[in-house]
């Protein structure tokens, strides 16, 4: 079960890992095979899937990464089958008595993990090429498949109902349930579930204005210090600048328990006992999430060529001002977009919260958790059905203001 739900979860990053790489690669090297007499499947296997084996391989590591850390489905669905995991037995550190020593010890793992597989994928890719020659992308064309075009179908339609489909429908109907195991008839519904947790539940509001104020701030942060970060890294304003972008992405390989206990040792206790305050959560999402925003940042900035911001300091202007009437308008979509994808993550964050947060700032995501423990699934089912409206919220903000793929702009 935790392994299905998981992956249903999960595979939209092998989906975009993959299908960027297939928009790079030139058509005009499957019509190289093709002409030379090797049929679709032939050419699948000896040309495409070589050149987007880097990005299968990178989508594979970074799943991996991401369900070692994964500390919502675990808890879940995994505890009351007594199946304990890593995250899991770290939460359970975690109760009195606290022994974060012990947690911290326990974490080393997860860490080395991840560094030894970030060396296994550069050992695999090492002295290989896998780059198309002509520069040109890809071009869309229909692939004539016979009858097989219905068994890819089905499977495409399967995926998206059961990681989408199913899953909304139960609960959505479960959220507007008087009790969900009545199934679907009109005298079982009622708006009960979401005016308790909105007008009388004494921690649901609080919890929805936390998510969106710690989710603003750190995204703020966090595309702030990458925006500057990104930039002189870009324009080589410093020696060493590549040192402070591979500091800017170092988060990214540390899981977010790993780094949410590191937080919890550093800033918890004395001098600076910043355990249960927002400060604390939002420093740590800023941190957790600022490879997003310098990923972000860094495509922008690379995008605009540095004459643009010379050609200005030559007429007279500082560097300030050209960087303000230049190259600020120029990248401001860009930097919404990783704002608003910054702001999304952090806002349904769970590894890292459940760790930081105190009496007063729970967040939506770990009073869904300390819901699902109470056992009233309308409640659970209503909670996340406000955190999902949420969400939808601000992609259709995403897409109006910076465009349909802006969850997917990535250099």
């Amino acid at each position: 079960g935790m392994a299905f739900v998981i992956a249903m979860h999960s595979f939209p990053l092998v989906f975009i890992f993959v299908k960027s790489a297939l928009d790079l690669i030139s058509s005009e090297m499957e019509d190289a095979a093709n002409i030379l007499g090797a049929g679709t499947w032939v050419t699948m296997r000896k040309v495409t899937l070589p050149l987007v084996w880097p990005s299968i391989l990178g989508g594979f590591i970074l799943i991996f990464l991401e369900t070692i850390a994964l500390f919502g489905t675990p808890a879940i669905i995994g505890i009351p089958a007594r199946i304990n995991v890593v995250t899991t037995q770290l939460w359970q550190f975690f109760e009195d008595p606290v022994r974060v020593e012990v947690a911290a010890a326990f974490a080393i793992p997860l860490l080395l993990i991840t560094i030894a597989l970030i060396a296994v994928q550069k050992l695999m890719l090492n002295r290989k090429g896998f780059v198309s020659q002509t520069g040109k992308g890809g071009e869309r064309r229909e692939v004539k498949l016979g009858p097989w075009r219905w068994v890819l179908l089905g499977w495409c339609v399967s995926v998206a109902l059961l990681s989408v489909g199913k899953p909304l429908i139960v609960l959505l109907q479960a959220s507007f349930a008087k009790a969900w195991g009545r199934g679907f008839s009109l005298d079982n519904l009622t708006l009960r579930n979401y005016r308790f947790l909105l007008f009388e539940h004494d921690q649901a509001p609080q919890a929805v204005w936390n998510t969106l104020w710690f989710s603003a701030a750190s995204a703020t942060m966090a595309i702030i210090l990458a925006l500057l970060v990104a930039y002189i890294v870009v324009r080589k304003l410093m020696r060493f600048a590549g040192a402070l972008g591979f500091l800017a992405m170092a988060p990214f390989v540390i899981p977010g328990i790993v780094l949410a206990i590191g937080f919890y040792a550093a800033y918890a206790g004395p001098p600076m006992s910043l355990y249960g305050s927002a400060l604390l959560l939002i420093l740590a999402f800023t941190a957790r999430f600022l490879p997003i925003a310098y990923a972000s940042s860094q495509a922008a900035i690379r995008a605009v060529h540095p004459e643009m911001e010379e050609a200005a300091r030559i007429l007279g202007s500082g560097r300030l001002h050209a960087i303000r009437k230049i190259t600020a308008p120029l990248i401001k979509s860009s930097l919404l977009g990783g704002w608003l994808v910054v702001f999304i993550v952090a806002s349904r964050e769970l590894s890292a919260a459940i760790f930081l947060v105190g009496p007063r700032t729970r967040t939506m995501s770990v009073l869904l958790y300390d819901l699902t423990e109470q056992g009233n699934f309308e409640v659970v089912s209503a909670f996340g059905g406000i955190l999902l409206f949420i969400t939808m919220v601000i992609v259709g903000i995403g897409m109006k203001l910076v465009g349909r793929d802006f969850m997917l702009r990535r250099e």
